[in-house]
């Protein structure tokens, strides 16, 4: 447990130290001359792992961890087929078969292209004795012309002789479908997909599978990330697992892969991340699960990197970087009123060695808002507040929540947070400022 607050608390760390620079930057940019720059802060609540958090969230589905993938003998056509989709099959259910007639019928062919190349190479053999007879003869001055048409008729017997031997090999191949006309499953589950017309994928290129059959018993989570927050995961991290209709209800496994040759395409009509020519790639990710039980096959659900949030200690843990111990009281630089930097004096319980925090007992509350030490801080330095990722911990990242789930009625207007963006950074239509 102590490992994975480690690894929040760290997390926590980098975003901070991110989000300063990046805040230092922009606020450097539009900052009036002579006037002091803001400091950057942070909420206690997201510090301490006592506010909503800042987990990125991805959206999942359930599907099995096994797909058999059927593919088509080259050259062959199906008779019958005995399954449709969505049909369950146990193993040895009869799925299809292939037209017998017609493979019979390239049987006698290909039997008979062989006694063709049998008696082709005897007619060879045969001319090459009566060439070598003929040769000894022969005046010296007809020797060489004798010579080549012995050579000639050896390379021949050579190629008929290649010829034999692969059209031995297609019928046995022949003979071979014919006894194996049936195709039976060889593992129990449901039929996805029945693809009787060639088609191949419009994304990858590769050729569908005539038919696929998904393992029922053995589930695995099929996530979906984009490349802007690739670094959030990695194969081996643990996940939590978060039923989309309760959200007590947690499964637990790990990252088994991210596929980073078939990127997920983002032209469906269901999601937007942005403007069309800034859309950042999406790339599949699997996760295997310690149990599934309690899933079903097809379920949508989210899920979030396992940082030891659903395991949190009691009381408020902040970082010892974040308390400033000189001589006197401990204390941290807080924002007071009109959003002006103060000392705020906290009360320090316990010290926690494996992950650097102290408890604090008094002086902080979740919805306060601290800065990083520096020698920036002063009294009545003004200060902005990060209050874009108070909500991370309930969104899906990368805009992974579709158009047709969005609570857009859920909240009502009165409670829209419209007081947090500062009216000078309110975006404004060019055509309304011209009109205005």
């Amino acid at each position: 447990m102590k490992k994975k607050i480690i690894a929040g608390v760290c997390l926590a760390l980098v975003a901070v130290v991110a989000g300063l620079v990046i805040w230092k930057t922009a606020a450097g940019n539009r900052e009036p001359a002579g006037e002091e720059a803001a400091l950057y802060a942070d909420s206690v609540g997201m510090l301490t792992g006592t506010g909503l958090g800042t987990q990125n969230r991805f959206a999942g589905v359930v599907e099995a961890q096994n797909t058999l993938k059927i593919q088509l003998e080259a050259g062959q056509t199906v008779k019958e087929i005995f399954v449709e989709k969505g049909q369950s099959v146990e193993v040895g259910t009869p799925l299809f078969a292939y037209d017998t007639e017609e493979m019979g019928l390239k049987l006698e062919q290909a039997n008979l292209e062989l006694e063709k190349i049998t008696s082709s190479i005897d007619t060879l053999n045969t001319q090459i004795d009566e060439l070598t007879k003929a040769k000894k003869k022969a005046p010296q001055s007809e020797q060489l012309s004798y010579t080549t048409q012995i050579q000639e008729a050896q390379m021949s017997v050579k190629q008929e002789e290649y010829n034999y031997k692969v059209k031995e090999l297609e019928i046995d191949r022949l003979k071979k479908s014919l006894e194996s006309s049936q195709m039976n499953s060889t593992i129990a589950g449901i039929v996805q997909e029945i693809n009787e017309t060639p088609s191949y994928d419009n994304y990858t290129g590769e050729q569908q599978p005539f038919m696929s059959i998904l393992a029922v018993g053995k589930y695995r989570i099929k996530g979906t990330v984009s490349e802007t927050n690739m670094m959030n995961l990695y194969p081996g991290m643990p996940i939590l697992v978060h039923s989309r209709v309760d959200e007590s209800i947690v499964w637990t496994g790990t990252v088994d892969s991210i596929d980073m040759e078939k990127p997920i395409s983002n032209n469906n009509g269901y999601y937007m991340e942005g403007q069309e020519n800034m859309q950042a790639s999406r790339y599949p990710f699997y996760v295997t699960l310690d149990s599934s039980d309690g899933l079903m096959l097809g379920q949508h659900v989210f899920l979030e990197p396992d940082l030891g949030q659903e395991e949190t200690k009691e009381g408020m843990w902040l970082m010892s970087s974040y308390i400033v111990q000189d001589d006197g009281d401990p204390y941290v630089w807080a924002a007071g009123e009109d959003d002006r930097l103060e000392k705020r004096t906290v009360t320090l319980g316990s010290y926690d060695e494996e992950t650097d925090t102290w408890e604090i007992t008094d002086g902080l509350k979740a919805s306060d808002y601290i800065v990083w030490p520096s020698e920036d801080c002063k009294k009545g330095v003004p200060v902005y507040k990060n209050t874009g990722g108070m909500m991370g911990g309930m969104m899906p990242a990368d805009g992974e929540m579709l158009m047709d789930e969005m609570p857009v009625d859920e909240m009502p207007i009165d409670e829209m947070p419209v007081d947090e963006m500062p009216l000078d950074e309110i975006p404004v239509d060019k055509e309304m400022e011209d009109a205005s």
